[in-house]
Order: structure tokens, then sequence, then C-alpha cells
């Protein structure tokens, strides 16, 4: 394996300006978000200087786009055709560069090899390592990446929790279906749920702190798991995603709240978690069928 003397951080701006020198469109720089970042360019012609990165990379290609580019990844050269939402999968620290011939649209996802590796050690029982892709056609990880996108040009009111459930989603991707060795059989099964000291523990922080910005690595760190282990024992111990009870606790405080008519709704939005009314009616009205305003009027 050939190391590249250039080994850049994606989860910086400068770096990661480094290889695309355009300004990206789109960035999740500001979010918070740990072990992921999202990117999105619409970037002219364009040869990068040789590098390796020090996170996996997902190139997401616009639906509506069409091109050729040369790609040199780990001593091997190809030549292809690419875009119409086609993705390429590169792993980290492989020196690598690439190029295009005309102005192109497409999304970067940089996902931290410790997010990862989290993920092989709980899905698999050896070592595996990701293999590169090019020009692959994968539906789950273009519609992840566009939540992603959509969440940030959003303002990310759903908070970091959701941002870094994606980025655990696209990580099990990645290992389940990219990887060097795929689980075995008797593998392939739910995960344990949560002890009940665990659960209580979790959800205890939880409903202390409504109006703050969980993060799923803020709760994993309370039962000693990884983001993605834990994810998948809440959810097998309570039904819903720890997002989802996030929303549905802020939900329940937020009818607390609206049973005294004398409080402002846009407070009361902000009281719960909520980046403000418009989320707070959104979410309300998708949960209990009908707005915190016809709620409170009740």
């Amino acid at each position: 394996m050939n190391h590249a003397t250039s080994a850049l951080d994606l989860t910086n701006q400068q770096e990661a300006a480094r290889v695309l020198p355009q300004k990206p469109l789109i960035a999740s720089y500001h979010t918070g978000w740990k072990g992921l970042t999202f990117t999105h360019y619409c970037h002219p012609p364009h040869e990068t200087v040789e590098h390796c990165l020090l996170q996996h990379s997902l190139v997401i290609t616009d639906p509506k786009s069409c091109f050729q580019v040369e790609r040199h990844l780990d001593g091997k050269f190809k030549h292809y055709a690419h875009g119409n939402g086609r993705v390429d999968v590169i792993p980290a620290f492989l020196s690598h560069w690439t190029n295009w011939n005309q102005e192109i649209e497409f999304s970067v996802i940089a996902i931290c090899p410790t997010v990862l590796n989290q993920t092989i050690q709980e899905l698999m029982q050896r070592e595996i390592e990701l293999t590169p892709q090019f020009a692959i056609a994968d539906p789950v990880i273009h519609q992840l990446a566009l939540a992603l996108k959509t969440e940030i040009q959003t303002g990310c009111l759903s908070g970091r929790l959701y941002g870094e459930s994606l980025g655990t989603a696209l990580a099990a991707r990645l290992v389940q279906n990219y990887a060097i060795s795929k689980p075995p059989p008797s593998l392939e099964r739910k995960a344990n749920g949560l002890s009940q000291s665990q659960l209580e523990r979790v959800i205890d922080y939880i409903k202390a702190n409504l109006t703050q910005d969980l993060s799923i690595l803020d709760l994993a760190t309370l039962t000693n798991m990884s983001a993605s282990h834990f994810s998948r024992s809440f959810k097998q111990s309570v039904g819903i995603s720890p997002y989802q009870y996030l929303m549905q606790q802020r939900v329940e405080r937020a009818k607390q709240l609206l049973e005294q008519q004398s409080i402002a709704i846009s407070m009361i939005a902000l009281d719960c978690g909520f980046a403000n009314q418009t989320h707070l009616t959104k979410v309300f009205r998708k949960m209990t069928g009908i707005t915190p305003k016809a709620y409170q009027k009740r």
C-alpha cells in the first residue's frame, strides 16, 4: 500500500481546500457533528494534488451530471464514466489523485476511521478493510447524503443527534457492503437492548437536557458504547431511535406548557429545545396530527 506524503484532513476547511480549491456551496463545518463532515460543490475542471486523506470519503455525484474522470488510487489507474448519482468510495490513507475536464456538481462525505472501526468491531468477528469502489449505484448512500444536505440547508434544526445518526447509518452501510469480508449469517441479528440501568441513565439525561443540542456520542458515552452500538441497542429497548425519542419527549413537554395558555408558542418552542416556532409546529403536527396553536385552544 502506497502512502502519499501529503496527508490531509477533510474536517479542516483549509486542508480540504488543498484538494478542492473551489469553495463548497454547502458545508457542515459549523454543525458540531462528530466524526462526520459533509460538503457539496459545483467545481470547475480540476486535477488534484497527490494526497492521502485521514478520513474515508464518499463522492456522490449529482443525478443530472455525466462526465469522464481519471483516478489514480493506491498505485492503480482508472478512467471511467461517472455521474448520474453514482458513488465513489475512497478508503483513508491511500495515495490518490483525480482529475475531470468539465464543471461538475457533487457531494463529499468524510467519515473518521474511528467511527467506521467501531462499527466494524460490532458487526464483524475479525478485522476487515474498506475497499475502493468506483461509480457504484447505491440508492441508500444517495438518500442518506441527500438527508445530510437537506439538514444543513434547513439550518440543522434537528440537532446534532440527527446528523450523527445519519453518519452512523452510512458507516454501517459501508461495512456491510464495501468491506473485504462480510459478517457471517450468525451475526446478522438485532443488537441486544440496553440494561435497565443504562436505559434509565440515558432517559433521565435526555429529559434533564431537552433544551440542549444533544449528540448521539454524548448519549453513547453514558453507556460506554460506540455510537452505532448504542443506537441499535436503544432502538431494541425502546422501539424508536434516540432522535425520535428526543423529539417525542420535547413534544410531551410542549403539550404540558401549551396547557398554560398565557405562554407564547414561540417561547414554548425554545423552552422545549426546538430551533423556533416553525420547527415545533412541524414536529408537533407530525406526531399529534394538529398544530400547537390548535392544541392550545382545545
